[in-house]
């Protein structure tokens, strides 16, 4: 009788063991990372052959901008769209379509080209649409400086040229533009007395335009005050430790109450530029890692009031970048996540184990008893 309860109570904790054992490596075998939630976040946005749309929805609509940063997104990850030539048959038949009907959108031929350059780094565009779209160029230039949004307006914007001077740089990457002096003064015209860059006042976004034009055309040196450019854009930086769910970000303008993932980007990338080496990469990396949605993997920006967010693959990108610039490995991104999405299979397993259990439990109580 003495050995059968030892044989008995030797079982029960063997199957202890057993259900612990199996409950302990569920995680490893069904574990995603960040990563990999990210990947699956952007696939599930693209319509094949056409293009991203900008976040899930039942419609589905392609969106130029959030195609672009997809790709981007995607190499990044070392993955790439499906069905890829019908990808690049697309947008090239989108940028014919702009000349050949005098619908020319800089915006959109800005982000149709940085697609097409993303697919395949040694893109070659036709050499008639390339010269096309230089005589395009070349008529928004501004007898004073800086190029305007179309070829038949006069007012050049920092934005403008700043796509201006990326599309050309794709197109030519050894060829310098133009009148460099000429568009470097118009831009110092555009600074302020708070360090800031923009046309009336300074903005983030402006003053990124500023910079990066700057590093593209001469360099970041010819700033009218490197330090006030510095200290404008850390101005926007939450230092408080106390706002533990700000604390890393950059707020979009002095008024705002929260951070946002553009505005975070924009201010990390201009201070990298001029000195990386004043950013808290470890506490901005942390907050753009808590912005990653628990329901669908993407990033999105804080929540206010009620209203819960989307997330989007434009938000996504600037997430994503931030983040390879703060940490050029994307260590954070590698790192187990169990927020994302409900995994049935893990529930599958721990009601299979605890019901597995308690039926070898009641066998072996009738046994006892017996």
């Amino acid at each position: 009788m003495v050995v059968s309860l030892k044989s008995n109570h030797r079982n029960i904790l063997i199957l202890f063991l057993v259900f612990f054992s199996v409950i302990s490596i569920i995680p490893s075998v069904l574990g995603k990372t960040r990563r990999v939630y990210l990947t699956d976040y952007i696939y599930r946005n693209e319509i094949e052959g056409q293009g991203f749309e900008n976040g899930i929805s039942t419609i589905e609509e392609v969106s130029i901008e959030a195609t672009a940063y997809a790709l981007e997104i995607l190499f990044g990850l070392g993955r790439t769209a499906h069905v890829t030539d019908d990808l690049q048959t697309k947008l090239e038949n989108d940028i014919n379509y702009m000349f050949n009907n005098d619908a020319v959108n800089l915006y959109n031929l800005y982000f149709l080209l940085r697609s097409l350059f993303t697919l395949h780094t040694d893109y070659l565009i036709e050499e008639s649409l390339k010269n096309s779209i230089f005589q395009y160029l070349n008529d928004t230039e501004q007898i004073g400086g800086g190029f305007s949004f179309q070829n038949e307006t006069m007012t050049p914007t920092l934005s403008s040229t700043f796509f201006i001077v990326q599309i050309h740089s794709m197109l030519a990457p050894t060829k310098v533009i133009q009148n460099v002096t000429l568009h470097r003064d118009w831009i110092l015209s555009k600074n302020h007395t708070d360090g800031g860059y923009g046309n009336p006042t300074s903005t983030v976004i402006t003053t990124y335009y500023a910079v990066s034009l700057l590093d593209s055309l001469t360099s970041v040196d010819d700033l009218v005050n490197k330090n006030q450019t510095l200290s404008y854009l850390q101005s926007f930086y939450v230092s408080n430790p106390s706002d533990i769910n700000k604390v890393g970000g950059f707020l979009p303008d002095l008024n705002s109450n929260s951070p946002i993932l553009s505005s975070t980007f924009y201010c990390v990338m201009a201070i990298t530029a001029i000195n990386k080496n004043l950013l808290n990469a470890d506490q901005t990396a942390n907050w753009v890692i808590s912005r990653q949605n628990f329901q669908d993997g993407g990033f999105v920006d804080i929540s206010e009031g009620n209203s819960q967010l989307s997330s989007s693959v434009i938000g996504s990108y600037f997430a994503f970048k931030t983040l390879a610039t703060c940490d050029s490995s994307l260590r954070k991104l590698a790192v187990d996540i169990w927020m994302v999405e409900f995994n049935y299979w893990i529930l599958i397993l721990i009601m299979g184990s605890i019901g597995l259990l308690v039926v070898v439990g009641v066998v072996i109580w009738r046994r006892r008893r017996i």
